[in-house]
């Protein structure tokens, strides 16, 4: 019997439409599952599946309701995997006992959608876009389907975006910058994946475009907000604020990217996919030498333990230097404390810090410093930014810096700036 091959199956279990629940009981199954094939040095196909469920069910003394949740789980393994495989409709092959994983009258388990959600997957796999731009497209694709009624890829249309994006301003009063990133998703997936000339999408109603001023801190405030932070999280709000980096690309700094000698750092495929050169304070250079000590000790730890890869590397790179994931100078700055799996490969790594740990511990120190601004990571590089203007920095340099394509974004600083410096109220001279 043929073994069943599908080591992204957690990955598309997550970005499946099944209820949360669904998801965990799911999950918590399949891992039961093919923990015990490995465990018995059997393969992976409906004769073990049901010679498990079976010393489950004696296992567990499980109730005939409970069983079948066993049987609903791993249906959809086998399901989704063949489905990956060759696209082919799936039928339920006798392996399992008669009963579907779900009624698909009810629009949460859709064959056709879910080899549509594969295809474009894969397409913007073979395009090497970014894990988060994967989710962020996928998600709109689903909304897209489910409020234009769409139950096929291929039938996109050029007025069904139109209508879409009406929606979104009129109904969901989204700004226009959210309704912009679902344009860039929709026509993406309707050109790239499925061929589709769109045209002029039409005359859709535009989400207003607020012009927002960057919350910044003043330098006291700086003072205050750091004395709430200690060790690691201390460390990293300082290099943030000392060089201006948006939080992804503090995350993802590696130990190569440090400069020390010449007091700087290397920014690798910033917002755009483009490098920058961003300045190290003379006053970090002390702690960041300690802090990777303590990450070379956990590096040479994960060497020693099996099991685990070396740290992620963009496909290219992971084919040309095999070991290079395993090489020091690749390794993170910023290392999570725990093993997790790789969303992409199933490998077992080290990966980053995640930015929710980071934001998290930036926005409790706000609150504590008794600050009447909303404090976010991202306010930190506002403030980087609106400094240096201060100081009389050329605002060329300060775009440079930040990394930004055009001056007309950086311009947005010298709105906070000339509010705070030399403009008097009329009422201070009546």
């Amino acid at each position: 019997m043929k073994k069943i091959y599908f080591p992204r199956w957690a990955e598309v279990l997550e970005m499946s439409q099944l209820s949360k629940s669904e998801k965990y009981w799911f999950k918590f199954t399949l891992c039961w599952y093919l923990g015990w094939c490995r465990e018995k040095s059997v393969m992976c196909n409906f004769e073990t599946a049901r010679k498990f469920i079976e010393w489950a069910r004696k296992e567990k003394n499980a109730s005939e309701w409970k069983v079948e949740r066993w049987r609903e789980a791993i249906r959809w393994f086998f399901k989704a995997a063949k489905i990956q495989a060759n696209g082919d409709r799936v039928v339920d092959e006798g392996g399992l006992g008669s009963g579907a994983v779900m009624d698909e009258s009810d629009g949460e388990w859709s064959e056709a959608r879910t080899r549509d959600e594969y295809r474009i997957l894969d397409v913007m796999r073979r395009r090497g876009m970014a894990l988060k731009t994967e989710r962020t497209y996928m998600e709109w694709y689903r909304d897209f389907a489910r409020q234009v009624g769409l139950d096929r890829g291929d039938g996109i249309r050029s007025e069904l975006i139109s209508s879409y994006l009406s929606y979104l301003a009129m109904e969901r009063k989204v700004a226009s910058s959210t309704q912009k990133q679902a344009l860039n998703a929709l026509v993406f997936i309707a050109q790239r994946v499925y061929g589709k000339e769109l045209g002029d999408i039409g005359d859709f109603c535009r989400a207003k475009n607020r012009k927002k001023i960057p919350v910044v801190m003043s330098r006291e405030e700086l003072r205050a907000f750091f004395a709430e932070l200690r060790g690691e999280r201390l460390l990293m709000a300082k290099l943030q604020y000392s060089a201006g980096l948006r939080v992804s690309e503090l995350l993802r700094l590696r130990v190569k990217d440090l400069d020390f000698e010449r007091n700087q750092m290397i920014v690798r495929c910033g917002k755009g996919g483009d490098d920058r050169v961003v300045p190290l304070s003379d006053r970090l250079i002390g702690s960041m030498r300690e802090h990777l000590k303590r990450v070379r000790d956990l590096f040479e730890d994960d060497r020693e333990r099996k099991g685990i890869a070396g740290v992620y590397l963009p496909e290219a790179l992971a084919r040309k230097y095999v070991n290079a994931g395993k090489d020091w100078r690749w390794q993170w700055v910023w290392p999570s404390r725990e093993i997790s799996k790789d969303p992409r490969s199933g490998l077992q790594r080290r990966h980053h810090l995640l930015p929710q740990v980071f934001q998290a511990a930036v926005r409790q120190a706000g609150i504590r410093a008794g600050l009447n601004k909303r404090v976010t990571s991202h306010t930190l590089r506002h403030s980087f930014a609106t400094h240096l203007l201060e100081d009389g920095v050329d605002i060329r340099t300060v775009q440079d810096l930040l990394g930004h394509k055009s001056v007309e974004t950086t311009q947005i600083y010298t709105h906070v700036m000339r509010k705070g410096t030399g403009i008097k109220s009329p009422l201070d001279v009546l």
